[in-house]
Parts: structure tokens; sequence; C-alpha cells
């Protein structure tokens, strides 16, 4: 597997950094895309390729993750997180994804996904990806084609392998920025797009926790 995703990784930052590099925005600007509500989502596109591909013809399941990872990838590279967390030597690291498909992608088709942080508090980043038809909408050119699949990613930040506030992490690398005001669930517009999304995703991750916990008690390795 890392023989093929290694390269594709390597890949997706390097776009990242070249879309940087050609980018008009400022570098203020740049931070701020696909952070929080108000701004804009980052953008990656795509086809499903070789290795996307399973028997029944159409993106495998897990290839939707790999997707998201490539993203991911690509937004931090652009928006200067990558270059935060070397500097911090700090890691983010996927505690929990759901996924859920919506319509297949067929072998070559092209598709958006698109990035944002939806919401944070004391110990998560809650990531939510969209993969959209590639293109905008005719009857309306500033929404993106249908939504094939939704991404829910419960995420950390790791430094000296423990796990730290996100918010004192943003405002240590990126010092002066109100933005993180706008992330927390507290705030109205988060709580009604984002919340609701990561208060039941919380609830299920309560269940599996303790269903796993139950098994775990029952065994010695």
């Amino acid at each position: 597997m890392g023989i093929v995703h290694i390269p594709r990784t390597a890949a997706a930052i390097a776009r990242g950094y070249m879309k940087r590099r050609s980018s008009p925005l400022s570098n203020a600007e740049k931070f701020l895309v696909g952070i929080g509500p108000k701004n804009p989502p980052h953008v990656y596109t795509s086809r499903a390729g070789l290795f996307d591909v399973d028997v029944m013809f159409h993106m495998n399941n897990a290839s939707y993750l790999t997707h998201a990872e490539l993203a991911r990838w690509e937004w931090s590279a652009f928006n200067g997180m990558l270059e935060a967390n070397l500097r911090s030597k700090s890691f983010f690291i996927v505690a929990a994804s759901m996924v859920r498909f919506r319509r297949e992608i067929a072998p070559l088709k092209k598709f958006e996904i698109e990035t944002r942080v939806g919401s944070i508090d004391d110990r998560n980043c809650w990531i939510y990806q969209t993969f959209h038809n590639a293109g905008t909408s005719s009857a309306n050119n500033d929404e993106r084609g249908k939504v094939l699949a939704q991404v829910f990613t419960q995420a950390v930040i790791t430094k000296k392998g423990k796990v730290i506030q996100p918010r004192s992490w943003l405002e240590d690398c990126f010092p002066g920025d109100n933005t993180w005001d706008d992330l927390y669930t507290t705030s109205n517009e988060v709580e009604s797009q984002f919340g609701e999304k990561s208060s039941r995703f919380m609830d299920l991750e309560d269940a599996l926790r303790t269903s796993a916990a139950r098994h775990d008690d029952k065994v010695t390795k």
C-alpha cells in the first residue's frame, strides 16, 4: 500500500504548494481557505483512477477515504498548516471518520472535494468534506455539482505524544487571528451548520467506545 500511497500523498502536497504559489490571494487569505463556515472551502480535483476502481466497476468505498485524506494534505500545504505542523513538531491525527455514500463514481469520472474545518472544541477538530460532480451547477454558478459522498472526520492535534487544545495550537502558530471564535461550537452559525453533526457523531463514538471496552474487559490480548 505504501508503494502507491506515499507517492500519491507527496503529489497532493506538491499540488497544494503549487496552488499556493500561483494563487493571487494574500498569505492571510490563503490561510482562511477551508477555515470555518464563513470562508470558502478548499477544492481538490481528481478522477477515479486505476487504483481506485473495484470489481463493481466503480470507485471502491475505501478509495473515498483515500481521496479525502489526499484532499486534506493538499489543503494543508495550500493554507500553511502543514508548515505550521512541521515548525511546531506537532501532528494532525484522525481519531474517527464517517462516510455517507450518495452516488457512485464511475471509472475516470472527474470529481471535486470541498474541505473545511467546520468547528473545534477543547479537544477535537471537526472536518467536513463533500465529494461533488466536477464543475458548477448550470442553474446556479455559485454552487458545485451534485453531492456524491460526504465525509465527517474527528481529528486531534498531538505534540510530544499528548493531545493539545486546537485553539492553543492555532493561536501559537497563527497569532493575531480571531477566526477561532467562529469555529467554537458555541457560535450560533457553527452550531446550526456543524454542531448537530458533531454532537451526533460523539453519541455514536461513545456507543462504539463502550462496546469495544465491554469486549476488551473479557480478553487478555
